[in-house]
């Protein structure tokens, strides 16, 4: 019977919705850089994921989902932990580095990175020749960004583009590597354990590196912080995860090619950041190619 729902013709609502998710993602971005006026990039995270720690664990608790992971799931929990702790840092020092809209742009490339990387680990999710031209075309688009980069469209965001690009890379091998762990470990485990690991790791790195300088404080730049912590990490993954109860992933992802666009666009409109010709034609090929190679192949009748 599940499997027959999600074949179910998908309704205009939940299609508008996963375009409002994808626009809460997209603004991820642009509150990480009002955050950073006041927070430092560790004591940013730390922060964040206290908030959304405290959110999914009590959501889990409420719907009586087992949290305890078995004790043979430790080790693998914990290296995906550390996985996690690498893959924000990069995120927030890169994002700190460079323009929120460029960071919008290289985080939301994982999507390519999760295609390549399956492709080699994960068995029958072959690269086809729709998803090689996808690939092409997005990391062409990444080329692009990268020489407005270099010949006057921000010459001082190069170090910060590279360490959002790694972490674009790294949220792939996450994600690939925590749809390989949800085959035998419930999903709210593997979530909560990477913020459990994280989050401490957060908060000695930014008292070492970062002391109390690392925490000002701003109304606006809270809110940012609970933006990130509530919205994204929060609100955004369960509304997700109950959609796809319901619904295929593989016909609901495509929709996410839209993210690096709502990241621009927001900021443009809140941080007043300029929108280059080579920010923008590079955003629109990142974009196709997230739409080509998420996009379902066509079952022939």
């Amino acid at each position: 019977m599940p499997a027959k729902t999600l074949q179910n013709a998908i309704p205009i609502k939940i299609i508008l919705f996963v375009l409002f998710l994808a626009m809460l993602w997209g603004g991820n971005a642009v509150s990480l850089k009002i955050g950073l006026q006041e927070f430092a990039p560790l004591a940013s995270a730390a922060l964040r994921f206290s908030i959304a720690l405290v959110l999914i664990t009590g959501w889990a608790l409420a719907n009586r989902i087992p949290l305890k992971p078995q004790s043979v799931e430790y080790l693998p929990l914990f290296l995906l932990g550390i996985l996690f702790t690498i893959q924000i840092a990069c995120f927030n020092w890169g994002t700190n580095l460079t323009r929120a809209s460029r960071a919008a742009v290289m985080i939301n490339t994982y999507p390519l990175f999760v295609g390549a990387i399956a492709h080699f680990v994960v068995p029958g999710d072959r690269l086809t020749r729709r998803k090689t031209v996808g690939l092409i075309t997005a990391f062409g688009g990444i080329l692009i960004v990268f020489r407005d980069n270099l010949i006057g469209g921000g010459s001082g965001n190069l170090a910060g583009d590279v360490l959002t690009l790694c972490s674009g890379f790294q949220l792939g091998l996450l994600i690939v590597i925590v749809n390989r762990l949800i085959q035998r470990i419930n999903l709210y485990q593997v979530l909560i354990a990477q913020m459990i690991i994280g989050v401490p790791i957060f908060f000695i790195l930014s008292a070492i590196f970062e002391g109390k300088a690392g925490y000002g404080f701003s109304y606006l730049a809270l809110f940012a912080i609970l933006y990130q912590g509530a919205v994204v990490a929060g609100f955004c993954f369960v509304a997700w995860t109950l959609i796809l109860k319901h619904y295929s992933p593989s016909r609901l992802a495509v929709l996410f090619f839209t993210t690096p666009i709502w990241g621009i666009t927001l900021s443009h409109f809140f941080l007043a950041e300029p929108v280059t010709i080579g920010l923008g034609a590079g955003s629109v090929l990142v974009a196709i190619g997230i739409y080509t190679v998420n996009q379902s192949p066509r079952k022939s009748k």
